[in-house]
């Protein structure tokens, strides 16, 4: 709207200089006449032919003004449709005429500030576009790197204690099976969460994710994921407790997808920390519903925190093969499609407390 009422502002301003350009040249003319230096009849032949060429330089003027800026966008699109995403380089398209034409005609570019300033904007959000999706794609890259090799390393460990336990060769205890068993148990489980990590992955980027909400009983549904959580292989080593000061609290989540998010993120705490580590999960209530997750382990730095939700993010520095790269973002994801919030905070040496904030909430 402001380029269209800068180009009628414009253009009435322009025909004003030319309709009292011609009523100076018709004023020139007549006193000419009155002065006997041209004949009264060829008064009008004069005054068409000024007139004719006056209208002919103020259109190609003009024209120029308007065309000149015109050419620099399209090309500048052009640039734009074959990946080249940077400003143009500004040139005056007739280099000869650059000393005749008048300053404001060269930057006739300015007419048009508005459109160029969107145009800037349009390359730069192209450029950073086309920036993270090279960091998105390097990151694929090395997460399929790193998952294929967790693959490979639980399946190492199956294949290799199971060919033993079948082996007639030698005779074992039941403590070494039991021993075996355990370990074959445990590189399942990896195996396991690995590909329902990927699968939630694919169901969430195609949209394919559905959330079905029902009323539970939000202490008791926490409770039960940390004893589970206790009693698995993984967990042995860690000291995990749950904490509340609320008997009974319902609201309405997915139950699938909160057990998930919830497993991720205590699970990411045992496999990240050594054993020994001690890890809290806790509830409170005030107007709102708030999960903790605290541990007393190594903690994450700056730059671990910073990418913490990026999906393919994995820090070699505090990555184990038990963890696919992919919890964070698919605990964040499951826990705002409930309505609700995620924070972390973290320092080296000092632990790491995850906040999980649930608004839609009932009556207790």
């Amino acid at each position: 709207m402001k380029i269209f009422l800068r180009f009628i502002f414009h253009f009435i301003s322009i025909i004003s200089l030319l309709a009292f350009f011609m009523l100076f040249i018709y004023i020139l003319l007549a006193q000419l006449i009155t002065n006997f230096m041209i004949s009264p009849h060829n008064f009008h032949i004069y005054a068409a032919i000024i007139f004719g060429i006056s209208f002919v330089i103020f259109a190609g003027l003009y024209s120029w003004y308007v065309i000149q800026p015109m050419i620099y966008l399209i090309s500048w699109i052009k640039h734009l449709s074959q990946g080249k995403l940077e400003k143009p380089y500004k040139k005056t398209y007739l280099p000869s005429l650059k000393k005749v034409i008048p300053k404001w005609l060269r930057k006739s570019t300015q007419y048009f500030e508005e459109l160029e300033d969107h145009m800037e904007q349009l390359t730069y959000t192209l450029e950073q576009n086309k920036r993270l999706q090279k960091q998105l794609d390097q990151s694929k890259r090395e997460w399929l790197s790193g998952v294929s090799h967790d693959l490979k390393t639980p399946l190492s460990y199956l294949k290799a204690y199971s060919s033993l336990l079948l082996s007639s060769d030698y005779k074992w205890s039941e403590e070494e099976k039991s021993n075996s068993l355990k370990i074959i148990y445990e590189k399942s489980l990896n195996i396991e969460s690995l590909i329902e990590d990927m699968n939630l992955l694919f169901q969430s980027e195609n949209g394919d994710l559905l959330v079905s909400l029902k009323d539970v009983n939000i202490i008791d549904f926490v409770e039960n994921i940390v004893i589970d959580m206790a009693n698995s292989p993984l967990a042995e080593g860690y000291n995990l407790s749950f904490e509340t000061n609320i008997f009974s609290l319902h609201m309405k989540i997915d139950k699938k997808l909160m057990n998930r998010a919830l497993s991720n993120l205590i699970l990411n705490a045992i496999v990240h920390n050594p054993p020994g580590t001690d890890i809290s999960i806790s509830i409170s209530y005030n107007e709102d519903m708030n999960i903790y997750i605290k541990d007393n382990g190594i903690g994450m730095d700056e730059d671990t925190l910073e990418h913490l939700f990026e999906k393919y993010y994995r820090n070699s520095k505090y990555n184990r093969s038990h963890s696919s790269g992919l919890g964070m973002s698919i605990a964040q994801s499951f826990i705002v499609s409930n309505g609700g919030k995620i924070s972390v905070k973290s320092k080296i040496n000092e632990g790491t407390t995850i906040k999980i904030n649930l608004q839609d909430t009932n009556n207790y």
